[in-house]
C-alpha cells in the first residue's frame, strides 16, 4: 500500500471516529481528544493530518454528503424512470434515518450551530445547493421524457423536496415513538409525485 492510500485511510479513520463522536455530542462538544480516542490514534496525528478543526470539519461534511450520495444511489440503477426514480430517491433518503442515523444526526448537530457559525453556515450552503440540484436535475430529466409537468420550477420543487426529507428525518430523530418512519416516507413520495404529475383544477371563488 502506498503513503498516499495510508494517508486516505488514515483521514478515513479519523473523519470517521469524528462522526461518531459527534453524533453523541454535537460539533461544539467534541474535542479532539475524544476523537483521537475514539479512532484508537495520539492527538499529534490527528493535527498532523488535519491542520484545525475546520479542516476537520470540511473532511465530516464531505464524509456525510459521501454517505448519502453513496446510499441512495445503491437504490437506483439508469433504467428507472424519472417517476420511479424519484420514488426511490424520496423513500431512501428519509429511511436513511434508521439505516444510518449518525449521518442525519451530524447534519442535525450541524445545521443547528450554522446561525451562529458562518463558516459553517457557508459550508452547509453548499451540501444542500448540491442536493438540489441533483432533484432539479431529475425533475428537468422527468420534464422532457413528458413525465412531469412543464409549469413545476424544478429548483423551487428541488427544495421542497429536499425540506420534506430533511424535516421528517430531523423529526424522527428528536421523537422516535411518534410516529412510523415507513409510513411517513411513502406518504412523502406519493406526495410529491403526485404533484409532479398531476394537473390541478383552477377553482374559481365560491359566492355568497
Amino acid at each position: 500500500m502506498g503513503r498516499a492510500s495510508i494517508t486516505a485511510e488514515r483521514r478515513r479513520q479519523i473523519i470517521d471516529a469524528t462522526v461518531r463522536v459527534m453524533g453523541e455530542k454535537g460539533w461544539q462538544e467534541t474535542s479532539i481528544d475524544e476523537i483521537s480516542k475514539a479512532a484508537g490514534v495520539s492527538r499529534g496525528l490527528v493535527s498532523y493530518h488535519f491542520g484545525d478543526k475546520a479542516e476537520l470539519l470540511a473532511g465530516v461534511l464531505d464524509r456525510c454528503r459521501e454517505v448519502f450520495v453513496d446510499t441512495v444511489a445503491s437504490s437506483l440503477n439508469p433504467g428507472l424512470d424519472p417517476i420511479y426514480r424519484l420514488r426511490m430517491i424520496t423513500r431512501t433518503a428519509i429511511l436513511m434515518a434508521r439505516k444510518e442515523s449518525t449521518t442525519y444526526d451530524v447534519f442535525l448537530h450541524f445545521t443547528a450551530s450554522a446561525r451562529v457559525d458562518p463558516g459553517l453556515a457557508e459550508r452547509l450552503r453548499d451540501l444542500y445547493r448540491d442536493f438540489r440540484r441533483a432533484t432539479a436535475e431529475t425533475v428537468r430529466r422527468g420534464q422532457q421524457s413528458g413525465a412531469f409537468r412543464l409549469d413545476i420550477d424544478p429548483e423551487a420543487a428541488a427544495a421542497n423536496h429536499i425540506g420534506t426529507i430533511i424535516g421528517i428525518a430531523f423529526q424522527w430523530l428528536l421523537d422516535r415513538d411518534g410516529f412510523d418512519l415507513d409510513l411517513a416516507a411513502r406518504n412523502a413520495e406519493d406526495a410529491f409525485v403526485s404533484h409532479l404529475t398531476r394537473r390541478f383544477p383552477v377553482f374559481s371563488e365560491v359566492d355568497g
